[in-house]
């Protein structure tokens, strides 16, 4: 099965395979049991441990699903189902535990589209992949994103680091990009060139 994903250290496609994502260029990554991969090379890591630690993931978990975010959650579903047209490709960038994922997914599924989602905690991406089997799930950077150029329909960034540069990169002309985050760094309808901000 053809991944989402690239590979990050040629850039060619990557397939789906038993245990394995490899590309055409014979780069290989293994599955991890939870079903996620890790695409977050040697020299791209500025730690041991990049991202959010497990005690952390496990501690804003408990947070999220006490449902304090769920009309914020529930207003982004709407929108991108608004948004997407057929089979669109959706990107959830710093995703987390995968607590926004699993639910734009199903939104995107309906349509006949797909999702991924890319974080650089890997505690944080096993959650979410165990969370959410519909998606795809990588350990990556969103400053180095391992899709293609123009491979995302609609992009989604909640309460992550804006890496504008990438976000353009990866989205189709004319994709829509939706991010979360405190108002005073993003203003309800503020233009950023093509990427749209919507909450």
């Amino acid at each position: 099965m053809d991944s989402l994903f690239s590979c990050p250290v040629c850039g060619a496609a990557l397939t789906c395979e038993p245990g394995r994502y490899i590309c055409t260029n014979g780069h290989s990554f293994d599955i991890a049991k939870e079903h996620y991969v890790n695409l977050l090379p040697a020299n791209q890591m500025h730690s041991k441990a990049p991202g959010d630690d497990k005690e952390m993931a496990a501690a804003r978990t408990r947070f999220l699903e006490g449902g304090w975010y769920g009309s914020l959650r529930t207003k982004l579903c709407q929108l991108v189902d608004e948004t997407c047209g057929p089979s669109p490709v959706l990107l959830d960038a710093g995703c987390g535990e995968g607590w926004y994922t699993a639910e734009l997914a199903r939104t995107v599924a309906a349509r006949g589209g797909r999702a991924a989602g890319v974080d650089l905690s890997k505690p944080a991406v096993k959650r979410a992949a165990k969370r959410c089997r519909e998606a795809e799930f990588a350990v990556a950077s969103v400053y180095r994103l391992p899709l293609a150029d123009a491979s995302v329909d609609v992009l989604v960034d909640c309460f992550s680091p804006l890496a504008a540069k990438e976000f353009r990169r990866v989205l189709r002309p004319g994709g829509a990009f939706y991010l979360c985050g405190p108002r005073s760094e993003a203003p309800v309808g503020a233009e950023t060139g093509p990427l749209r901000r919507a909450l």
